[in-house]
């Protein structure tokens, strides 16, 4: 192609996006009703005619044009007309909702921590960012990345005898993504934004038969076969986006992640995180070394009894002894602390199970939830959902009553389906972008204030915009997108963005015989609220993880399906739908996610649900202590 023609060709892609907004942005001022048909045409224009580049630069233009206060109070006017005094859209560009925060070093005392969802804060009397690691200017190409951080483990053990010297709680804290209180503390606060030194392939003490890599057993697609997986050292505070540019640099990948990258390793690590897959574990089933920080400023690195690391090797380090660091090789201990929901100690570093570069294809398609369902019991839930290395449904909590023929009033779902790239059958087109409109509103500023407004001005019209939802998501081989296709990181991260902040969910496990009753629960109380004008702004997803050892991982009893119930900020009645539907899957048997809950967690609910709590506490006990016990945890021990 000619720099003519491309030059051409790049003017008309944009002429087109250019023209598509204006008429959506006329249509949102002079006529609300056909907006849906212009989202519509907007989505298939941004997949024709933008690549991710060109929806970015689309992203920045129309977020300088919002900028101006006046810009933004000309809609706030014109929306705000009709409506309620506490459904009333506020178009302000908030830093705490729209960046990640960045703590300085110098400045230890009169910081506020506050969690993603805003319910949750703390006024430490300290707070503390040891490390030497590069937050903001993060880069694994970075020469010290290939160092260990003993300079910022020391900083950390002189913060833990601090605390104990003064009688005072410690506790480390990530990004915040937790919605309950697991990460809270009023005493010494620890960020660990800066201990992100350490990237690089474990190869230091390791055992022969683990170094250059080493075999492991997979189960994708009903077939079991062998995967050559490698060990990569990671420090305790990196965000999983950080470790994701990491593992690239290194020609590696995780096994699985969230739909998110904002988290940091050790908090997806320490609430069990998940991704989908009936084949693969939760991200704490990734971690195969953990080197903490407990009381008495103590430092332990832990593994189970068959661990990766050479002992004798170990043992003999100068800067092993000089930092008097233990090792512990025992699978009691090591489960422990693999989910320690910040308890155990202060993770420094990790050393987590990474597999070579690969690429997946995904797909997408719409059905009816009752066909669906009839096609897992006729052929057997574990069976339907390991046909694939990934399987996941999105479930519309409402049928469409308004909908046009018996077809359309069905209850709808989105059934996404993800697999290697080369085991994929039959030919396909499919490019390397999603056909997918959230990606591209996720990063203008203001369209998180936008969504409750859109949802509480239309709250009856809920079915139907989810039902479109899901439409505009479908994207499979057989049609015009082709199916999505790319590398596993950008196929996994579902591109929420900042979007995600202005979300939140509740999310619980259940065994995989449960899972239809679990699912008729929550359909029979989304319904029943929604004779009330309250319901959920989004379809709730299915999720299938598999078993994981940690005393605390909601997978701990047996494979599980995780249930996530979603909605958006300020839309009115979600948060009450939310504490009655947890109320009641907990009497059904539900295991809650340690950072996705609403209601009071006290005792007998921990014991039920986790039955190997009395065991971990023992183990919270030898590393953790009272140093370490927030008072979250201490609600739970002593309800």
């Amino acid at each position: 192609m000619t720099a003519l023609s491309k030059f051409i060709s790049w003017k008309k892609g944009n002429t087109i996006v250019s023209w598509v907004l204006a008429r959506l942005v006329f249509q949102v001022i002079f006529n609300r009703e056909n907006v849906p048909k212009h989202i519509e045409i907007l989505d298939d224009t941004l997949t024709d005619h933008c690549s991710r580049i060109k929806r970015n630069r689309w992203v920045t233009v129309i977020n300088f044009m919002i900028r101006p206060r006046f810009v933004r109070r000309l809609i706030e006017n014109r929306l705000n007309r009709t409506m309620d005094s506490h459904e009333k859209v506020v178009l302000s560009l908030d830093k705490e909702l729209t960046r990640e925060d960045f703590y300085p070093k110098e400045k230890n005392k009169r910081q506020k921590w506050a969690n993603w969802f805003g319910n949750h804060f703390s006024e430490p009397l300290q707070f503390f960012v040891p490390g030497n690691g590069a937050y903001k200017n993060f880069s694994p190409q970075d020469p010290k990345c290939e160092l260990y951080d003993y300079a910022g483990l020391e900083e950390v053990c002189s913060l833990v005898r601090l605390a104990e010297k003064n009688g005072r709680k410690i506790r480390a804290v990530g990004s915040g993504h937790a919605l309950t209180a697991v990460a809270q503390c009023e005493d010494y606060m620890v960020c660990t934004q800066d201990m992100n030194m350490t990237q690089r392939p474990a190869k230091e003490w390791i055992r022969e038969k683990f170094r250059d890599g080493f075999e492991v057993e997979v189960n994708f697609g009903n077939k079991k076969r062998t995967e050559t997986h490698y060990l990569f050292e990671t420090g305790g505070g990196t965000k999983i986006r950080h470790l994701i540019q990491a593992l690239t640099h290194h020609k590696l990948a995780l096994i699985n992640q969230g739909g998110s990258s904002i988290q940091s390793i050790s908090g997806a690590i320490a609430t069990s995180t998940h991704g989908s897959g009936i084949g693969i574990g939760p991200v704490s089933a990734f971690a195969k070394s953990m080197t903490i920080v407990g009381k008495g400023a103590r430092v332990f690195r832990v593994e189970p009894s068959d661990g990766i690391t050479d002992r004798e090797a170990f043992e003999k380090d100068a800067m092993v002894k000089k930092h008097d660091i233990k090792l512990i090789q025992d699978d009691e201990k090591f489960n422990a602390v693999m989910v320690g929901i910040g308890s155990v100690g202060i993770v420094f570093s990790m050393i987590l199970e990474a597999q070579p570069d690969y690429r997946l294809f995904e797909e997408r398609i719409m059905r009816n939830w009752d066909d669906v369902r009839e096609e897992m019991i006729q052929e057997g839930m574990y069976k339907y959902i390991n046909s694939h290395r990934h399987f996941e449904v999105l479930i519309n909590p409402y049928c469409d009553k308004e909908a046009l023929g018996e077809e359309g009033k069905k209850r709808k779902c989105l059934v996404t389906t993800r697999n290697y790239s080369e085991e994929v059958q039959g030919k396909h087109h499919a490019g390397i972008e999603r056909n997918y409109i959230s990606t591209f509103i996720s990063g203008i500023a203001i369209s998180g204030r936008l969504s409750p407004w859109v949802f509480n001005k239309n709250h009856l019209s809920i079915p139907r915009m989810t039902n479109n939802s899901l439409k505009r998501l479908v994207d499979h081989k057989d049609d015009a997108g082709g199916g999505f296709e790319d590398l596993a990181r950008n196929v996994l991260d579902q591109g929420l963005g900042e979007l995600k902040f202005y979300g939140y969910a509740i999310e619980f496990g259940f065994p995989l015989e449960k899972v239809f009753e679990a699912v008729d629960l929550i359909i029979k109380n989304c319904e029943e609220s929604q004779g009330y004008d309250q319901l959920l702004a989004a379809p709730f997803a299915l999720r299938f993880v598999k078993k994981c050892p940690a005393h605390l991982s909601m997978m701990n009893q047996s494979d599980m399906c995780m249930i996530e119930l979603v909605s958006v900020k300020g839309v009115t009645g979600s948060y009450p739908l939310f504490m009655r539907l947890e109320r009641e899957l907990l009497a059904l048997g539900a295991v809650p996610h340690w950072g996705l809950s609403v209601e009071p967690w006290h005792r007998p609910m921990v014991e039920k649900a986790f039955p190997r709590f009395k065991d971990w506490e023992k183990e919270q006990e030898f590393f953790g202590g009272s140093t370490f016990r927030n008072a979250f945890l201490e609600r739970i021990q002593t309800s």
